[in-house]
């Protein structure tokens, strides 16, 4: 462990959380503690079994003052630092066959979980964390040696929250002050569907895509205008990919992510996104006939799936939802249980964002789905094939599972989806490499190219490394 450096951002972020609870900074410095400090001879104790830079970053980590004071949690994710008592934890360690004493139970977990049997794991052996929300979790880390992407330095757990906090995509408030949209808080922390600055990070990666898809068409042989006939020559304003009045005929949420994003991000002279995905139709009637759930009736805090990028037309091959083929079987209103529903049976291939009740905890209005004609991954006993961003083979039974997190290293819950800026970036890199060939139209091929992702030689390109 960088104990020096692990020291730091935990002091950080038990700081910033002190603070936005409306407390003076000199109560917790003048009255803080630390881990040895606080449980005395019981802590002591522990000492010959903690590797010594463990035993630094106790000495050093802030344990906030409890009396006359609410619980002070590290992040949205975890508690605080647990005792002595709660340290090891030597029965995971037993039934996963780790060594004695080698796992340290450093906190709990939070964000409404629900049991006490998973926590903020470290391993002594391989000075490597793993978050493990709940006791189903722990096959996602072990073996240790086949997991790597599960288990990283403490000090890139931390950074990663912090950097929730900068985006603005946490926030932290007095725990009495209510959060948006009922959300349950961790103490200060608050969980927000989106925020503002990943709106405009998102719309940078659109950018990007579509300069790289731009710079392969202006490098072939008789290449087309670049300009759209529609946006004119005005560089500072560009035709928006979907006009807001065109949103409101559709029935887009405003506000919402969805509804920023297509009203912020440019629309390029060029048709394909990806092989065989269109650009979202700019005009009225085809934007509005191509949504699918966006005028169901919803729930107060319910925000529908949007279809970005339908596929060509040519492809006729609907996908069923059924309560095995949904990812979205937490809420009713998008998949059809029963003949008495106003939910269609059955959606067209293409990229939705992610349907989303807002008082959820871990929920991302920034989230995608890449519903597929076809399964991935078809057959048992696959050694090769695509791969979600926890190395984890893509289930053979789904159609919306490829480009997806799967476990979650940094903290959060199973049916998190991934964030479209990582698709976005994952596309570019695709079409910067060389994967995806470039035409007169955009990016070619048909979607049976994301068949690919199965293959032993191209499973990587459409890999997505963790992050939170």
């Amino acid at each position: 462990m960088d104990y020096s450096r692990c020291v730091a951002l935990y002091n950080y972020l038990i700081q910033y959380a002190w603070l936005a609870e409306d407390r003076p900074l000199a109560t917790l410095n003048g009255n803080s503690t630390n881990f040895f400090t606080v449980h005395g001879a019981e802590a002591e104790a522990l000492r010959p079994r903690l590797d010594p830079s463990v035993v630094a970053f106790l000495d050093n980590a802030i344990i906030p003052p409890w009396e006359g004071f609410s619980e002070t949690p590290l992040s949205i994710f975890a508690s605080g630092l647990n005792g002595p008592q709660s340290l090891f934890a030597e029965v995971e360690a037993d039934l996963e066959d780790q060594p004695v004493d080698s796992m340290l139970r450093l906190c709990y977990v939070a964000l409404s979980t629900d049991d006490s049997n998973g926590g903020v794991i470290y391993h002594q052996r391989h000075h490597r964390v793993a978050i493990f929300m709940h006791t189903d979790d722990w096959g996602f880390g072990f073996p240790v040696k086949d997991h790597p992407d599960v288990w990283n330095p403490f000090e890139t757990v931390l950074s990663h929250w912090i950097d929730l906090i900068r985006i603005g995509k946490v926030v932290a408030a007095p725990h009495e002050e209510p959060a948006l949209f009922e959300f349950e808080k961790i103490g200060p922390w608050e969980w927000r569907p989106y925020s503002e600055a990943q709106v405009t990070t998102c719309v940078h990666a659109w950018d990007r895509l579509c300069q790289a898809i731009e710079t392969r068409i202006s490098q072939l042989p008789n290449p087309p205008s670049l300009i759209s006939p529609d946006s004119g020559t005005d560089a500072d304003n560009p035709e928006p990919l979907v006009a807001s009045s065109v949103l409101d005929a559709a029935s887009v949420l405003d506000p919402c992510f969805t509804r920023s994003f297509l009203s912020r991000a440019r629309r390029p002279s060029f048709q394909y996104i990806a092989p065989g995905l269109l650009l979202p139709p700019a005009d009225l009637s085809g934007f509005v006939a191509s949504q699918t759930f966006t005028a169901l009736p919803l729930s107060q805090y319910t925000v529908p799936p949007v279809c970005l990028f339908p596929a060509d037309t040519g492809d006729q091959r609907p996908i069923e939802l059924t309560r095995f083929t949904s990812p979205w079987v937490l809420m009713e209103d998008f998949y059809s249980s029963s003949t008495d529903t106003h939910t269609p049976s059955r959606i067209s291939v293409g990229l939705y964002t992610t349907a989303v009740d807002r008082k959820w905890d871990d929920m991302v209005e920034d989230g995608f789905q890449l519903f597929l004609p076809f399964t991935v991954n078809a057959g048992y006993g696959r050694k090769v094939g695509a791969r979600k961003s926890d190395g984890e083979l893509v289930d053979r039974d789904r159609f919306s599972e490829l480009f997806q997190h799967g476990f979650k290293p940094f903290g959060g819950n199973y049916y998190r989806p991934q964030r479209l800026e990582r698709l976005l970036d994952c596309w570019r890199k695709l079409v910067e490499d060389g994967v995806w060939s470039v035409g007169p139209d955009g990016v070619e091929g048909t979607i049976d190219t994301f068949k690919d992702a199965e293959t032993e030689s191209r499973w990587r390109d459409y890999y997505i490394p963790p992050t939170w």
